[in-house]
Parts: C-alpha cells; sequence; structure tokens
C-alpha cells in the first residue's frame, strides 16, 4: 500500500506508476483519451504547423475536410448551419454536429469570415485607386485640351466681354488655388481677410468663360444644364 500523491489515500499502487494509485492511473488515461478523441489541441497544433484554422488540419480525415469545406463555403452568401451541411452531404445533422465540435466550426468560420474580409476590403481599397487613376487621367486630358484652347485664342479678337469673362476665370482659378492650400488656409485669415472667403461661381458666368473656348475651335460646342446640380456637356469635333 502507499499514499497517492494525487489523492493523497493510501491504496494500492499502480503496476507502472508506484506513486499513484490504479484509480487515478485509470482516470488520467480517460482523461487524456477523451482530450485527443475531442481533438482540444488542434489550434495549438495548427499553430506549430503555421496553418490557418480554415485550412486543412495535419489530423483531420478526408470526411472532416469536405464537411468542413461544405459548412465553410455557405459563407459570405448566409449564416451555415449543421443542418445545411447535412442535406448537401447527404448525411445526418448528428454526423455533421459531431465534426463541428471535434474541430470548433464557430471558431474555424470566424477566422475564414476575417480572411475573407480582409480581401474584401483590399479589392474595394483598389477599386477605389483604379478609379481615382482614371479621374486624374481624365482630368490631366481634359486640362491639356484646355491649354491648347487658351494657347490658340488670339488677344487681339477678344471683344471686351470676352477680356472680361477669361480675367474672372482666371482670378477664380488662382484665389481656388492659394485658398485651399492648408498652409493658407486658416480661419482667423479668413475671418480677417474677405477675400479668402469663398463664393460660388455663376453659371452664366462659367458658360461665358466656356463659349469663349468654343471660339478657338477646340470644342464643337459646350452647354449648361442646370439640374440640382450644374452639369457641362461638351461635344468633341
Amino acid at each position: 500500500m502507499i499514499k497517492c500523491r494525487r489523492c493523497g489515500q493510501e491504496k494500492t499502487p499502480h503496476k507502472t506508476n508506484k506513486h499513484l494509485c490504479e484509480d487515478c492511473v485509470k482516470a488520467e488515461n480517460n482523461r487524456v483519451a477523451h482530450y485527443r478523441r475531442h481533438n482540444f489541441n488542434w489550434i495549438d497544433v495548427a499553430k506549430e504547423a503555421e496553418l490557418e484554422l480554415w485550412e486543412r488540419q495535419p489530423a483531420e480525415t478526408d470526411r472532416e475536410w469536405q464537411v468542413w469545406l461544405a459548412y465553410r463555403d455557405i459563407y459570405p452568401s448566409k449564416r451555415p448551419s449543421y443542418r445545411q451541411v447535412a442535406e448537401q452531404l447527404g448525411t445526418t445533422v448528428a454526423v455533421v454536429k459531431k465534426v463541428g465540435a471535434r474541430w470548433d466550426f464557430p471558431v474555424r468560420l470566424q477566422a475564414w469570415a476575417k480572411y475573407v474580409d480582409n480581401l474584401t476590403l483590399q479589392q474595394r481599397q483598389q477599386e477605389i485607386l483604379d478609379m481615382n487613376k482614371k479621374h486624374i487621367e481624365m482630368a490631366t486630358a481634359l486640362n491639356e485640351k484646355l491649354a491648347t484652347a487658351i494657347n490658340a485664342i488670339d488677344p487681339y479678337e477678344l471683344t471686351p466681354r470676352d477680356i472680361k469673362g477669361l480675367l474672372q476665370l482666371s482670378a477664380e482659378l488662382e484665389r481656388k488655388a492659394r485658398l485651399h492650400n492648408p498652409d493658407v488656409l486658416r480661419p482667423e485669415l479668413a475671418d480677417e481677410n474677405p477675400y479668402l472667403k469663398e463664393s460660388p461661381t455663376k453659371t452664366e458666368d462659367l458658360k461665358e468663360v466656356l463659349d469663349i473656348l468654343v471660339k478657338a475651335n477646340v470644342f464643337k460646342a459646350i452647354g449648361v444644364r442646370q439640374t440640382k446640380t450644374t452639369e457641362i456637356v461638351v461635344k468633341e469635333d
């Protein structure tokens, strides 16, 4: 008889472990078997193997992997359920539930959702960058056409009204360029200097300046259409 180091009782020692009684050794073996059967340490194994939780794990059987794939691929169209997977694979809900418990499907799905959401976010960011690049290219091309039109204007053919319109346009462009500079625009300066305060460009003034550009024969026609916003319609030759 020994005094068991685990339970502290006087009992018959185990045949291979003389410091523990037979009951404590049996209980420990059952605990380890249960632990392995339910795969409680698979997340630690995945980390050691540098595998994502949603990837196939070393101890995952082909059948278990197919069940997980069916469960995983339901997202993001809708939230997956064990019943949906069972109907898809032609099995019972109990079988799917058992596999889901062994491999912690809710935890794996959370990791998978994070991965998918990050991919979607990256795709949207790239789409925004592509759109901004396209807009910049369009603006650059339009500015080149406007520069050609301005250079083609004969100053001796301008009427006083034309000169007035171009003067207003140049002053407006310069004012906005300076006003929108973060180093120049400060609220206290805007309050002290009324010339720094923004004022909307009148539609009729803008149309007058654009009509001048038409005279340079760069555009076939330019029109201004007023709805909730002002739209400039340009028709090239």
